[in-house]
């Protein structure tokens, strides 16, 4: 049985047509959109935790950036909670299945910039 579950996925990917994420010469990420949203819409709590986990981690990790200066500008809620940040994520990811193959720590940055875009 677990030859299936590592089988399967391998060829999946092996029929899907490559895309600049899959390429040799891409960096490598621990998750793509489609990883991340199957954890976020998983009923188990553990998985739950791992996809809210993430996206606080990027979110971080990006105000990280813009506090030692090597960050965008973002217009984000000073104070945004973790449940708004996930369901503007996976709201993002629910509605553009072909951006799912990216890599989700982009995906995070781009709907959450479309869900609080600067004013210009």
């Amino acid at each position: 049985m677990r030859a299936l579950f590592v089988a399967l996925p391998a060829a999946l990917l092996a029929a899907s047509p490559l895309t600049a994420a899959d390429s040799p010469t891409a960096p490598f990420m621990f998750e793509s959109g489609t990883s991340l949203l199957a954890k976020c819409r998983n009923k188990a709590p553990e998985y739950s935790l791992a996809c809210t986990a993430y996206i606080v981690g990027v979110v971080d990790g990006i105000r990280k950036d813009l506090f030692i200066g090597r960050g965008r500008q973002v217009c984000w809620p000073q104070r945004m909670s973790a449940d708004d940040a996930r369901r503007a994520v996976v709201a993002y990811l629910e509605r553009l299945p072909d951006q799912r193959r990216g890599p989700a720590s982009v995906l995070v940055s781009v709907a959450l910039n479309e869900r609080y875009p600067c004013q210009k």
